[in-house]
């Protein structure tokens, strides 16, 4: 029986020292700091990404692991942990979406992001979900939880991809202003299907149809009109009191990160305390405090700190997801899993987004650049760990290692494409 890691500690042969868990994991915490910083330094634009780079070394870490007959944690019996890690990430690196957006609220200035939303993530969802009972023998709520996991883009890892923050002086194109802004709501808008597939999955088909109108009323528009203008009144309200109050001279400019993560943390808990939906208020609170005061500097310091605070989340859940690779059991599933993930990436999501976009206005090249960057990632690995419970474990396996098959495609194709793409799309020259 493999021994925990937790009660794990080596003797070094020859040595008159022991190798405990705990020091070892510090250690390999500061070699992918320092690392990451590198990477984050140089990647933009270019053909590698920070993430592929903590996914390689989380492999290794599990792998390691594997060979010295250690026990890892079992993240499909043990969601937390990750599902709690990815959970900072999503809602820090919303508020910074947020944050990055300088349009008014029109229909005009919103038109793709809301086709997105309304016809191309349900559609998304079912094309998903089909894939999941064809290929992989998934139950009806498992295939919609499936397509639940996957129909939202990430905020997190789409960094590229996306409008830049506060104090750029491009205009926003509407290719990257799209994936941004719905990358920020979708987040959001998963959370009824999430709730509708954990529900079927405990419940009787009897319990279902009396649970219709439940659904309906409290889990789709009460949790997602309280999140939008819960979020929005809030952020609103805290940028008021905060320029008031840096008028006064009584906030410090090295304390800046201190308002960004109490915004983001104020938001969230209330929103979910009242059974709103945090995701969307917290990025709509972004979009508010930046409408506030849409010039100020403040707003970039806020970014700034929100960016950073994203970029060690991001680093703490591609190591952990990638040290619990081995575990999956990627290569049991074979051929079916891999239908699965390119039908995601290569049919789904594009097909999904070419209609939705037939009524937006946008060009031929904006709609091919914003389908195939349908990017997924930590949010994913949040709304399967949330939902997780409610399933057997002959479910949970092949749905985990569908989500985290979709992760790691996405991480290596999308990563590898971002730059060069985005050049092309912006007409900028190769550096």
């Amino acid at each position: 029986m493999p021994t925990p890691v937790s009660t794990l500690i080596a003797r070094v042969p020859g040595f008159g020292f022991e190798i405990e868990p705990y020091e070892l994991l510090l250690a390999v915490a500061g070699l992918a700091l320092l690392l990451g910083a590198i990477v984050l330094s140089l990647q933009k634009g270019r053909p590698f990404s920070a993430a592929l780079l903590y996914l390689v070394l989380g492999l290794a870490i599990g792998a390691g692991l594997r060979l010295a007959d250690v026990g890892w944690f079992d993240p499909t019996l043990e969601p937390a942990i990750l599902t709690r890690i990815a959970e900072l990430a999503v809602i820090v690196s919303l508020f910074g979406a947020g944050l990055k957006l300088d349009r008014p609220l029109t229909w005009n200035a919103w038109r793709s992001t809301v086709l997105m939303l309304v016809v191309a993530m349900p559609l998304t969802i079912a094309g998903v979900a089909l894939l999941g009972t064809w290929a992989l023998g998934l139950s009806l709520p498992a295939a919609i939880l499936l397509g639940a996991s996957l129909a939202p883009t990430d905020p997190v890892l789409a960094d590229d991809v996306q409008v830049e923050g506060p104090g750029d002086e491009e205009p926003e194109d509407e290719a990257r202003f799209t994936l941004t802004s719905e990358a920020g709501l979708n987040d959001g808008l998963a959370f009824p299907f999430v709730m509708l597939a954990a529900f079927g999955a405990s419940q009787t088909f009897d319990a279902m149809s009396a649970w219709w109108a439940e659904w309906l009323l409290a889990d789709l528009l009460y949790a997602i009109g309280v999140g939008l203008a819960g979020g929005a009144a809030a952020g609103l309200l805290i940028a008021i009191v905060v320029y008031r109050i840096g008028a006064r001279g009584w906030l410090s400019e090295p304390f800046d990160g201190y308002v960004a993560l109490a915004a983001i943390l104020l938001v969230y808990g209330l929103i979910e305390s009242v059974e709103g939906y945090g995701f969307l208020a917290v990025f709509a609170a972004g979009v508010a405090f930046r409408r506030y005061e849409r010039d100020h500097a403040y707003n970039e310091r806020l970014h700034e700190f929100t960016l950073t605070i994203e970029k060690l989340a991001e680093m703490a859940v591609m190591l952990i997801l990638g040290s619990v690779l081995p575990l999956v059991g990627f290569v049991d599933l074979g051929l079916p899993l891999l239908a699965v993930v390119a039908g995601l990436l290569f049919v789904v999501r594009p097909l999904a987004a070419g209609i939705a976009l037939l009524a937006s206005g946008a060009t031929w090249r904006e709609r091919l650049f914003i389908g195939w960057f349908g990017i997924r990632g930590i949010g994913s690995v949040y709304y399967l760990g949330f939902a997780l419970a409610a399933f057997q474990t002959h479910e949970a396996r092949p749905l985990f290692a569908a989500i985290s098959a979709a992760i790691v495609a996405s991480v290596v194709l999308h990563g590898l494409t971002s730059g060069y793409l985005t050049r092309r799309l912006l007409g900028v020259p190769h550096p």
